[in-house]
C-alpha cells in the first residue's frame, strides 16, 4: 500500500489554458504543393479566414458562404490566429469544434501526454478547378501528439493538426518542432507540412507550406490522484486496525 501511494503521488499532471496558435502560410509553396490546376491562377489560395470570434458565431453553411472580405480574391495568409479552446465548447449547426483535453506530466512529457489541444478558427480556400464546388474548409483543429509518428530523417515531429470540418483528417503534420516547456508555458514552433487531408486535391504529402507558433499556459490539474491515494491509505489503515482487533 505504501509503495502504491509513493508511485501515485509522484505523478504530476497538468493541462494547458489560453493562448493561441499563429499560422503563417507560404502562398507560393502551398500553390506548388497542390497538383490540381485548371488555369494560370494559383492552384489553391486562402479566400477567407474566420478567427475564433467569427468562427464560433457561425454555422457550417455560413462559414462556407459568408464573406468577411468582399469578393473571392486571395487574402493574406499570414498571422492567422487560432485560439486555444477551453475544456468545453458550444457548437452551432454543422460545427465540430473540440475542447482542450490534453493531460501530461511536465517532467516526462513524451511518455505521459494524452488528449488534445482544441483550436478555434477556420480557413476557407479556393481551388483552381472548373467546378462550382471549388471551396474547401479546414479548421476546428485539434493539436495532438503521438511519439510513434516521429521521423528524425524528415524532421517530422509527433505533432499533428487534425481538421474536424466535415471530416476528420490530418491537415498538417508539424516538422522541425522546437518545444519549450518551462516557466509555466508551453511554446511550440516549427514548420507546417501537408497531411493526408489534402490527398483528395492531389496534395504533395509532407511538403512544407508554412510555419507556426503555439503559446499557451501550463496549468496543474487538481490533485485527484493524490486524494485517491490518501483514500487508499486511510482504507488500508482501517483494515489493518480491524485486523489487529480481530
Amino acid at each position: 500500500m505504501l509503495a502504491l501511494l509513493s508511485v501515485t503521488l509522484s505523478v504530476r499532471a497538468a493541462t494547458v489554458s489560453g493562448g493561441n496558435m499563429i499560422i503563417n502560410l507560404d502562398r507560393d509553396a502551398l500553390a506548388a504543393a497542390i497538383a490540381l490546376d485548371a488555369t494560370p491562377a494559383p492552384s489553391m489560395y486562402l479566400e477567407e479566414f474566420f478567427d475564433a470570434q467569427a468562427a464560433n458565431s457561425r454555422t457550417f453553411s455560413q462559414i462556407l458562404e459568408d464573406h468577411i472580405v468582399p469578393g473571392v480574391a486571395e487574402i493574406p495568409a499570414t498571422n492567422l490566429s487560432f485560439a486555444v479552446n477551453g475544456s468545453q465548447v458550444s457548437n452551432l449547426t454543422g460545427r465540430f469544434g473540440k475542447p482542450t483535453t490534453i493531460d501530461f506530466d511536465p517532467a516526462h512529457f513524451e511518455s505521459s501526454v494524452s488528449g488534445a489541444i482544441g483550436l478555434a478558427g477556420v480557413l476557407r480556400y479556393r481551388i483552381d478547378i472548373d467546378s462550382t464546388h471549388n471551396r474547401i474548409l479546414s479548421g476546428d483543429y485539434t493539436l495532438e501528439y503521438d511519439a510513434n509518428k516521429v521521423d528524425a530523417g524528415s524532421g517530422r515531429s509527433g505533432w499533428t493538426l487534425y481538421n474536424h470540418v466535415s471530416f476528420v483528417a490530418e491537415s498538417f503534420n508539424l516538422f522541425n518542432v522546437v518545444m519549450d516547456l518551462a516557466n509555466g508555458s508551453l511554446i511550440l514552433t516549427g514548420d507546417l507540412g501537408l497531411g493526408e487531408g489534402y490527398d483528395h486535391l492531389s496534395g504533395s504529402r509532407g511538403a512544407l507550406v508554412g510555419d507556426f507558433r503555439l503559446e499557451t499556459a501550463v496549468v496543474p490539474l487538481p490533485p485527484a490522484l493524490g486524494l485517491f491515494a490518501s483514500g487508499l491509505l486511510a482504507l488500508g489503515m482501517r483494515r489493518f486496525t480491524k485486523g489487529e482487533r480481530g
